[in-house]
């Protein structure tokens, strides 16, 4: 089983760094299923769909694998990975427990401009979910999380959770795209920020383990009511 190739359009664009395009383009059509679950994807295929390189796509079609979004198959390709509740709750487990983590580091770290950078994300997440403009709370609520992240001061956990983030958004979309949680989600934002300011490790860690187990609870039982969505 092979992909749509052909819905993946040529990048026009080249940016420094066109591998995060790549990246982007790729996580897209997974998105929408442009690329099928099981469907298999090859370098050479992708580069010539994307009219680029075929250095861009090895680097992240690796980092995509290493995310769990393309499971490994042969030296040049792979599959699109398989809907899957239980492959979903382990990949909110990892969040929880890496997230967790980067608030109790963010909330004994952060220097102003860290809280800064994340108040001002928090803010533009809740003001998206209140207006009803999804588009926007997603792309804060990711600024939101990394901003937490980058604030632990530790490059390997910024790094990790941010494979990890997209592995939940992706397979979120594509296998649960019903599940509503922005409204909640972002208000749980606020109070995270109030703990990591208050230099409160403990409850900014409890309160971001519990912002994910409880986003998961949502995205998975979503899942379950519209198994073919």
């Amino acid at each position: 089983m092979t992909g749509d190739m052909e819905s993946l359009k040529p990048l026009t664009q080249r940016p420094d760094n066109l591998t995060t395009m790549v990246y982007d383009s790729i996580r897209h059509a997974i998105i929408t299923r442009a690329l099928p679950p099981g469907s298999r994807v090859s370098e050479a295929r992708l580069a010539e769909s994307l009219q680029v390189s075929k250095t861009p796509v090895r680097e992240a079609l690796l980092r995509l694998t290493h995310a769990g979004l393309i499971e490994p198959d042969g030296r040049r390709g792979g599959l699109i990975a398989r809907p899957s509740a239980a492959a979903l709750q382990a990949a909110y487990e990892l969040r929880e427990a890496l997230e967790g983590q980067t608030a109790k580091l963010a909330a004994h770290n952060a220097g102003e401009a860290d809280l800064a950078a994340i108040a001002r994300a928090a803010e533009q997440c809740l003001a998206g979910a209140l207006d009803g403009d999804l588009e926007t709370f997603r792309a804060k609520d990711k600024e939101f999380h990394l901003a937490v992240a980058s604030a632990a001061h530790s490059p390997y956990l910024r790094n990790a959770t941010a494979d990890s983030y997209d592995l939940v958004w992706t397979l979120r979309l594509r296998d649960s795209p019903t599940a509503d949680t922005a409204t909640s989600c972002a208000h749980d934002h606020t109070d995270i920020l109030a703990a990591i300011t208050a230099r409160d490790e403990e409850l900014a860690g409890e309160l971001m383990s519990a912002h994910v187990r409880k986003v998961a609870t949502s995205v998975l039982g979503a899942m379950e009511d519209h198994p073919g969505a």
